[in-house]
């Protein structure tokens, strides 16, 4: 630096130097000459003396001060003490008073028995700066050579237990440590095999392998292991399921074990399988009892063959009508030439069972039945099907079928002997007393059967025009309580009554089944229904097709029961809502069981 009177030019200082030791008392006075020097054991810092102290890598006793320091200016100073137990050695550092040997163990935090694995314990202590780690073998106890007495930090770690860390102060009378680690948990689910879907009783579990034990399960349990490596289990359920096992290596990665186990099927278990069937156990499986005649009331159709499904065998399709697809039977029934009834009896209360039934000659007939809608202390589902015949070139376009319960069929309530079916046309009326149809001179439609006696079929073959409707109903005539006394008391809503609509499609010359309308689903929605004896009409569909013969008619249900008016000379009156002709149409009395004379 240039003295204040110089100045700095390139470097270097010019003009007379002035001698400058304001506020300085040693060092350089910026004119070649000193303003002072120090007493021994001083350096000079920013033109002032202090004195000056070294404690470098020291940390008790007395600072190191250059030799010859005058202690009366510059008066010793400490750079530490040293904790209880240990001393200050002549290179300024704190040492333990009596070094010592220490045993280490490891145990379970729960148990404090020693753990099955080795264990790595890292130790450390501040006060000293001294950190090292040793290894604990499994069930030994390790030797440690302490670096003094003090608090030191113990931080251990082994396969299959989760890592702890603990603090011990060691002093002159310590000799062992006992150090602890807690195992790893791992959730423990069971589940039912197929579904895969955690099971709905609780469940005893046993295990064998690095460890062995046993506990409780209610849904997902944390299982505490005793370390990694192969364990076998057992998983008992409370009820319902099979009893499963499981052999599996727990890793450090494991966090859920699950174990499968299956349905235990018996008899009461609300599934019909292992080879139960309605006979052996009717709490589970249910019979399916259907029976087959001709829609033209001939009789019985012996040697049918039904197909059993739990998906839909057809898919609709407007232009073609419903199609047969591609889904597989499950169960396939059938009967010798001299029978006409199929019983299948291994399909359980909550399903939904289609059936396909095939016999050479004639249309082939679809049907589905809800098995949860019946009782199982009934246990029987009946249906009594009318099979149409295939259609000719002479036949008209479409047959529709009504059948309803034949006299006394169980269960009860009875339903009534006599039901007519009534199709209403833009032209006119086809049903019993109208049994053939006309339209502009030309023939569309005529009664193929009406077999009251037997509850059914009542059989109606039409051609209806294109969007021209056709209203279906349903009635019972009144009976003569005299004449046929076993149909007091018999009500429409207990007939079971159903109609099947068959025709010709694009693709189906000779006819198949293009819709059906089942009176007991309305009871489904509306069960008071069931309990309306007023009733003695039922509105059953009304019936359009686009283009005749080719695409899928419209078949609209409309789930709706009506009362007639019966005059004094008990014929019956409705209006049939779809024409003017028929807003009163007449059901004569003598409509009772034949055309002519009641049957009763």
């Amino acid at each position: 630096l240039c003295s204040p009177s110089q100045t700095c030019s390139n470097g270097v200082c010019t003009g007379t130097a002035t001698v400058d030791c304001t506020g300085r008392t040693c060092g350089s006075n910026r004119a070649g000459g000193s303003c002072g020097s120090c007493s021994a054991g001083q350096r000079c810092r920013a033109g002032q003396c202090e004195c000056y102290y070294d404690c470098n890598e020291r940390n008790c006793g007395n600072a190191v001060q250059p030799e010859g320091t005058n202690t009366g200016l510059c008066p010793q100073r400490s750079c530490g003490t040293c904790p209880s137990g240990f001393t200050c050695g002549s290179n300024g550092r704190c040492s333990a008073q009596t070094p010592c040997t220490v045993t280490i163990t490891v145990v379970d935090c729960n148990s404090r028995r020693a753990i099955s694995s080795s264990a790595s314990v890292a130790i450390s202590s501040v006060t000293l700066s001294y950190s090292s780690t040793v290894t604990v073998s499994a069930g030994v106890a390790y030797s440690w050579n302490t670096p003094g007495l003090g608090t030191f930090s113990f931080q251990t770690s082994a396969q299959g237990y989760l890592t702890n860390t603990q603090s011990f102060t060691l002093a002159s009378t310590t000799t062992s440590v006992e150090l602890c680690v807690s195992p790893a948990v791992v959730q423990v689910d069971v589940r039912e095999r197929k579904t895969n879907i955690t099971i709905e009783v609780g469940a005893s579990i046993s295990y064998t392998g690095v460890a062995s034990g046993s506990f409780r399960w209610n849904g997902v349990t944390s299982w505490t292991h005793g370390g990694f490596g192969s364990y076998s289990f057992i998983a008992t359920p409370d009820s319902k399921y099979t009893v499963g096992s499981l052999t599996y290596s727990v890793t450090a990665s494991t966090t859920l074990i699950i174990i499968y186990v299956d349905i235990a099927y018996f008899c009461g278990d609300d599934l019909c399988t292992s080879g139960e069937t309605a006979t052996n156990c009717q709490l589970d499986c249910v019979a399916l009892f259907l029976e087959f005649e001709n829609a033209d009331g001939s009789g019985p159709v012996n040697g049918p063959t039904v197909n059993y499904f739990l998906d839909n065998p057809r898919d609709a399709n407007a232009d073609t009508g419903p199609n047969r697809n591609s889904v597989q039977q499950t169960t396939t029934r059938t009967t010798g030439t001299g029978s006409n009834t199929v019983l299948e009896e291994t399909y359980s209360y909550d399903e939904l069972v289609y059936f396909e039934v095939v016999v050479s000659t004639f249309i082939n007939f679809y049907w589905r039945a809800n098995t949860s809608n019946i009782d199982p202390l009934l246990g029987t589902y009946r249906l009594r099907v009318h099979l149409s015949k295939l259609l000719g070139t002479t036949d008209f376009n479409y047959r529709l079928v009504n059948t309803w319960k034949p006299i006394d069929a169980t269960p009860e309530p009875y339903g009534p002997t006599d039901l007519n079916l009534h199709l209403f046309y833009s032209s006119g009326a086809l049903d019993i007393n109208n049994p053939s149809l006309t339209n502009q001179g030309f023939a569309i439609g005529k009664a193929i059967a009406d077999s009251k006696q037997s509850g059914g079929p009542a059989t109606m073959d039409i051609s209806p025009d294109s969007g021209i409707v056709v209203a279906v109903w349903n009635s019972k005539p009144p009976r003569s309580s005299v004449i046929a006394p076993s149909q007091n008391n018999r009500y429409l809503v207990d007939s079971g009554s159903y109609v099947v609509f068959y025709g010709k499609t694009s693709n189906a010359a000779n006819g198949k089944q293009v819709g059906q309308v089942v009176m007991d689903e309305i009871f489904l929605t509306n069960p008071s229904l069931k309990s309306n004896h007023q009733v003695d009409l039922w509105y059953v569909a009304q019936f359009t097709v686009n283009q005749p013969a080719r695409n899928q008619p419209t078949v609209v249900a409309q789930s709706r029961f009506k009362t007639s008016t019966i005059n004094s000379a008990r014929d019956m009156f409705f209006d049939c809502e779809a024409y003017s002709y028929c807003n009163n149409f007449k059901v004569p009395y003598s409509d009772t069981g034949r055309r002519d004379v009641e049957d009763f």
